[in-house]
């Protein structure tokens, strides 16, 4: 039939519109309507273009397309010409598209049986020739009709199967025997016997015998164990490979062969709908194999889970998504439970329970899947229906494929300990806990279980681990970590009671309660460890106790302010058993030492391979970076020390910290916004009820980001909130006490920026006129600097911070100087050295001093150069320290001190000098500060006396009767590089 033609006839005499709701919003006739139609009458929507286009289709479904179209021919008033009947019993699609022989089979056996003349036929072809569907179609036919069958499948070894004894027979007459004997342990007494033998049997490694005990093929000794010994009146279809052996055997044989390349397009573009192309694709990945095409197109049903499951391809991913399906439901922390046809299975996770890649799958395997998302898959209904069918063993060595997959995502690798959880393998666990210490962050969702394990070895390095995972994220108080120390207490061993009190005087060290430290410390089990020469046993517990409790030593000493005899305990080789956490340690005293190659090598030697503790390093290493005056750099090591946290699990209080000093980092590179966000971020990520020293903390660390956006009102805000927090703060007392001095420092920084009227962001201009807020700043710094001690390094930081801010609140040029000459005393390092003297500039342009100030403009780009010179070594895959790198703000500071003190010299060519600051100002790093140059650069030429004429002489359309001098050069220079 010329389907096209009829079509088009149809459409040319169909009304303009058909009848009111018939159509939709497809034009009735359309190939949309059509696919609508059929898909409402049961058809395969998919089928109407091939049929249309190709006359490709099964019968059913030109029938239906047919009986559409017979509607539309009524309606239009043309004739339809009638569609040849298929036969009274039309054979599967399956068979209908791929081959006579098939249908041949598959009608002759069905007609047989229904007629009672109990048929026997054997089908032999190779494998994808199509006898499993062949055989599945004839027993979904005989189950329809109500027949009783037995159907078997012998392939390999079969003596379990036929429940053959193992010693059945030492001489072949006796193993023949038994082979015959348990043949006929499988016949049916009537109905149909269905059976499918492969190339090759074995029986408890014997080979089939006939009943001559001749050795003979699988296909002969099929024919005569099975059909040759069937009672009268029972049909039989055999389906061998290999046909050897049967030129003899009376019963009729039918030869099928895989299906033509002809044959298996037709079929992929009939049942799937696809165009050539696609069917060409699809034929190219899974070859012609009839039992992968027919599950290709079924995949999407419950009818392929029997195929799947004896597909070896598709039955390595039933058994995968199995164990998957069965590890989800095992682990407890998982954030809501999931439906067996939601469950989603990211593609990582997959192919660790494959054992290979999901993509080398074939695609008639693949189709059992259905993309769920980026990187994740869920279960077709086929997968889902095959899981019960699915055994032990095979579930069991999916789930060791998962425990081994050494290059899961951190975000998954959890499932590896989950894997050995339900493999009931905690040896395992524990070994894996070894080579990866950080999975331990798993160890929490199953410590229930693991508790309940014998007192031993395994059990007390569980606990270990789990107290190690707590210690870790500063989680000292939470019930599991308490609860695995009370364990380790109950020990028979001294080394493991030694190494919980060290884990008990880290516990007190956490809350600042340094005596109960202190006493853990000189207890019995732990004293010994840390005498002269130490313990010398090789006792892993007692190495790892002695190691940690010198680094409990270390930070006791390091409170106490004695860094130098914290440096001792952590260069005690005895540390080395620390690990990565004694690297940690020495890069933390070097830095507070001032040593800074020391830290960051320390830093930076810490292993990727403790996620945490590298996480902690690079955190570390950023606050370094930050404190030399390299805020791009820092901004790197703070981000990755962010992603590593997250990766890890790290605590939200963590990552907290460094999400703030990440604000802290981009507020100096100028980037505000971002500054803001990340700091308002920090602040999200806290319990309100926890912690209240941290929350007071991130909250100091905004003050000075809304300061550089001029919100004084904010930041006074900010700092209120701050310092309740601290007033109330009962643990922590030492840190309290430290932030409660930063957090009223900030707070003086608020009356600063209001009393100078201006942002507080570089360039920065000291008082040059009193003001009540600047006076109240000065009182308030000058008495926080009766408090705040040189030792440790932070404070005398701080303590810096406060005179180089005293000075700039200060409108007395020359004591503004005295205070730049006490912070010179100060200042420990060429950047700090760079501060003071541009900060003493500054105070000598506000006294009219430009000698002077061009003296300490001098000693700061020494100072600059020193710092170069002295710049830490780049890390990995970073470029090298250099200029451009440097602080900025600072640097924008120092051009704009060096620019006024040359406008200042009457003789000067301000013309030359503004290209110089032009050339300048090209750095892009310094773009987030070139208003405020422009901004001071303008004030300082309209001070001169030649003021219009210089700016003319720069800018001749300058709008003098619009704007002073200095906003017309300011205006005029920001607008000349584009700036809004």
């Amino acid at each position: 039939m010329d389907w096209k033609a009829l079509l088009a006839d149809l459409r040319a005499h169909l009304p303009p519109t058909g009848p009111a709701g018939s159509g939709g919003r497809a034009q009735r006739g359309s190939l949309r309507w059509l696919e609508r139609e059929m898909r409402r009458v049961g058809g395969n929507p998919a089928s109407v273009r091939n049929i249309i286009y190709r006359d490709v289709g099964t019968a059913a479904d030109k029938a239906a397309l047919h009986a559409l179209l017979g509607e539309l021919a009524a309606e239009a008033g043309r004739p339809l010409p009638g569609l040849d009947r298929p036969a009274a019993d039309p054979a599967p699609p399956e068979l209908d598209l791929l081959g006579r022989s098939k249908k041949r089979a598959y009608r002759q056996f069905l007609a047989g049986v229904r007629a009672g003349r109990a048929p026997r036929l054997i089908v032999s072809g190779p494998p994808g020739s199509g006898k499993t569907v062949l055989t599945d179609q004839i027993a979904l036919a005989l189950t329809r009709a109500g027949t009783p069958f037995v159907r078997h499948r012998l392939r390999g070894e079969v003596g379990p199967l036929l429940n053959l004894p193992r010693d059945a027979g030492r001489t072949y007459a006796e193993q023949s025997a038994a082979q015959h004997a348990a043949a006929r342990a499988l016949l049916p007494g009537s109905g149909v016997l269905l059976v499918q033998v492969g190339a090759a049997l074995s029986f408890h490694g014997a080979a089939p015998r006939d009943t001559q005990a001749s050795r003979v093929s699988a296909a002969r000794w099929a024919a005569q164990a099975l059909l040759g010994a069937l009672p009268a009146g029972v049909a039989a279809l055999l389906t061998v490979e290999d046909p050897a052996g049967l030129e003899d055997v009376p019963v009729e044989h039918i030869r099928i062969q895989p299906p033509t390349a002809a044959e298996s397009r037709q079929y992929l573009m009939t049942r799937l709908g696809v165009n050539r192309a696609e069917a060409e694709r699809l034929l190219a990945e899974t070859g012609r194999h009839l039992d992968r095409l027919t599950l290709l197109v079924r995949a999407h049903g419950d009818d392929a889970a029997e195929g799947a499951l004896h597909d070896p391809d598709s039955r390595m991913l039933a058994e995968a998504t199995a164990a998957l399906h069965d590890l989800h439901a095992l682990i407890p922390d998982r954030s809501a439970p999931q439906q067996k046809s939601s469950l989603a299975f990211p593609d990582a996770l997959l192919a660790a329970a494959l054992g290979r890649p999901v993509t080398s799958l074939p695609a008639h395997a693949r189709a059992l899947l259905r993309p769920a998302g980026p990187g994740t898959w869920q279960a077709g209904p086929a997968l889902t229906a095959s899981w019960p069918r699915v055994g032990r063993a095979p579930r069991e060595s999916a789930l060791r494929h998962v425990a081994m997959a050494d290059d899961l995502p951190p975000d998954l690798s959890g499932a590896r300990v989950h894997a050995l959880v339900a493999l009931h393998d905690w040896s395992g666990v524990l070994s894996l806990l070894g080579r990866h210490p950080d999975l331990a962050r798993h160890l929490p969702a199953v410590w229930g279980a693991a508790r309940g394990q014998p007192p031993g070895t395994v059990r007390d390095g569980l606990a270990r681990a789990l107290a190690q995972h707590f210690a870790g994220r500063g989680q000292y108080s939470h019930p599991q970590m308490r609860d695995a120390l009370f364990m380790l207490m109950e020990s028979d061993s001294d080394g493991v009671r030694a190494w919980t009190r060290v884990k008990l005087a880290e516990s007190s060290l956490e809350t600042g309660n340094l005596e109960a430290a202190r006493t853990q410390l000189a207890h019995p089990d732990v004293a010994g460890l840390l005498g002269d020469g130490g313990d010398r046993t090789r006792d892993p517990w007692r190495l790892s106790a002695q190691a940690e409790a010198l680094l409990v030593q270390a930070a006791l000493a390091r409170w106490d302010g004695h860094l130098e005899e914290a440096r001792a305990a952590v260069a005690d080789p005895r540390v080395r058993h620390g690990g990565p956490r004694a690297l940690l340690w020495r890069g933390l005293i070097d830095k507070d030492l001032g040593d800074t190659p020391g830290a960051l090598s320390a830093l930076r030697s810490v292993p990727a391979s403790s996620p945490l503790l590298s996480a902690r390093a690079r955190y570390q290493e950023g606050d370094l970076l930050l404190r030399l005056g390299w805020p791009g750099p820092a901004l790197a090591a703070l981000t990755d020390a962010l992603a590593r946290l997250e990766a890890a699990g790290g605590t939200a209080e963590e990552q907290a910290r460094v999400t703030a000093r990440r604000a802290t980092a981009l507020r100096r590179l100028g980037r505000l916004d971002e500054a803001l966000v990340s700091a308002v971020r920090a602040g999200a990520l806290l319990d309100p009820a926890g912690d209240s020293v941290l929350q007071a903390r991130l909250l100091s660390e905004r003050i000075p980001i809304l300061l550089a956006r001029q919100d004084v009102a904010g930041a006074l805000l900010v700092a209120a909130r701050a310092t309740g927090l601290l007033r109330h703060a009962t643990t922590r007392t030492r840190e309290a006490s430290y932030r409660e001095r930063r957090t009223r420092y900030r707070a003086a920084l608020c009356l600063l920026s209001r009393g100078l009227g201006r942002a507080y962001l570089f360039p920065l201009r000291g008082a040059e006129a009193d003001s009540p807020d600047l006076r109240e700043a000065r009182e308030r710094l000058t008495a926080l600097l009766t408090v705040t001690p040189l030792v440790p390094d932070r404070e005398r930081l701080l303590r810096l911070d406060m005179l180089l801010s005293l000075a700039s609140a200060d409108p007395d040029a020359g004591r503004a100087a005295r205070h730049c000459e006490e912070a010179l005393s100060v200042a420990a390092s060429p950047y700090e050295l760079m501060q003071v003297h541009t900060a003493r500039a500054d105070a000598h342009l506000r006294a009219g001093q430009a000698e002077a100030a061009l003296a300490d403009v001098h000693r700061a780009h020494q100072a600059l150069r020193r710092t170069l010179s002295a710049a830490p070594p780049a890390g990995e895959a970073e470029a090298p320290y250099t200029e451009t790198a440097l602080d900025p703000g600072l640097r924008a500071q120092l051009l704009t001190v060096e620019a006024r003190a040359g406008l200042m010299d009457p003789g000067s060519r301000p013309d030359a000098l503004v290209r110089w600051v032009r050339e300048q100002l090209c750095d892009a790093s310094l773009q987030p500060f070139r208003a405020g140059v422009w901004r001071d650069v303008g004030e300082a030429l309209a001070a001169r006396p030649d003021a219009e004429a210089c700016l003319l002489a720069l800018h001749p359309d300058a709008p003098l009767d619009v704007l002073t001098v200095a906003d017309a050069f300011t205006t005029a220079e920001r607008l000349a590089v584009g700036d809004t």
